[in-house]
């Protein structure tokens, strides 16, 4: 089996892709919002997946395309690229029953979920400090979503289904990646969209206007490579260096959702998201410490 090619840490690169890929998830997402008030969420999903595969096609060719390994992780990655696209599309339909930067909001947990899953699954060590942070940023969020809150429970199930796939496809990327590249993982679930969506929309089929398929074709193309430098930004940078910096797409939100909507986060999304943010980056604070004192141990 073909290993993934050896590469060097970039830092400052894998900062600058996270920061664009973010921002550009953020913009797709206010998009998928807009057309949500006029089309079947799946419609929405099976334009973007079908031109966000071309970018996804074209940069993952240049790096030898999908690579020689058994044919059960050519299924894990397929897999993974499901779970992906079950994380994508309950996000997308949770949308339109709430403000942008709520939804973004509860999404920026997914790595305070994907901490705690660690520890289980992967057998990585998490501290008392980052168990504090965990459940505090679990509260924060099931303070968000409770029942009678600023988000409906419909909203909230989505959202919190979401990050459970999402955190379960990055489970896998973590377990994959020491044997796939990014070139075959991107590959993999760009299929997973493509195909999914194509099935999914049979079902509910409207033929969009010929403008509004334009620009959710470019909104494709777009996604597809903010889905690509993502996958490559973790790859040539530690995750204790980028995560931060994922909370900038809180920032997008507020920013489209006021200027397309007149949109403010609601009040206890506000509270919520600040304490998920800070538990955030005390995981991070945490993870950057562990790597030191272990870098340190002869």
């Amino acid at each position: 089996m073909k290993s993934p090619a050896t590469h060097q840490d970039a830092p400052l690169l894998g900062i600058m892709l996270i920061v664009m890929a973010v921002g550009i998830w953020a913009m797709h997402d206010a998009a998928a919002k807009w057309y949500a008030a006029t089309y079947p969420v799946f419609v929405i999903l099976f334009w973007r997946s079908l031109f966000g595969t071309l970018p996804v096609f074209a940069l993952a060719s240049r790096q030898g395309g999908i690579q020689k390994m058994p044919v059960r992780l050519h299924l894990l990655c397929m897999l993974r690229g499901t779970f992906g696209f079950c994380a994508f599309s309950s996000f997308v339909f949770a949308l339109p029953m709430m403000p942008l930067a709520d939804a973004i909001s509860v999404g920026m947990s997914a790595p305070i979920f994907m901490t705690a899953a660690s520890a289980f699954f992967l057998k990585e060590h998490v501290g008392i400090h980052r168990w504090g942070a965990v459940l505090t940023g679990f509260a924060a969020v099931l303070f968000i979503v409770r029942p009678g809150g600023q988000i409906p429970w419909e909203g909230a199930s989505l959202l919190l289904f979401s990050n459970l796939m999402f955190t379960t496809s990055m489970l896998m990327t973590r377990y994959l990646g020491r044997v796939a590249t990014t070139a075959t993982m991107s590959i993999y679930t760009a299929l997973a969209f493509a195909i999914l969506s194509a099935i999914a929309v049979t079902f509910v089929w409207v033929t969009p206007a010929w403008e509004d398929a334009v620009v959710m074709s470019v909104v494709g193309l777009m996604a597809g490579f903010a889905q690509y430098a993502m996958t490559a930004a973790f790859r040539i940078a530690p995750a204790s260096v980028l995560a931060p910096f994922e909370y900038t797409g809180i920032v997008w939100g507020v920013i489209l959702g006021f200027a397309i909507w007149g949109e403010w986060p609601s009040r206890d999304v506000a509270i919520g998201a600040t304490i998920i943010i800070f538990a955030g980056l005390y995981i991070v604070h945490r993870e950057r410490l562990a790597a030191r004192r272990k870098a340190a141990t002869p």
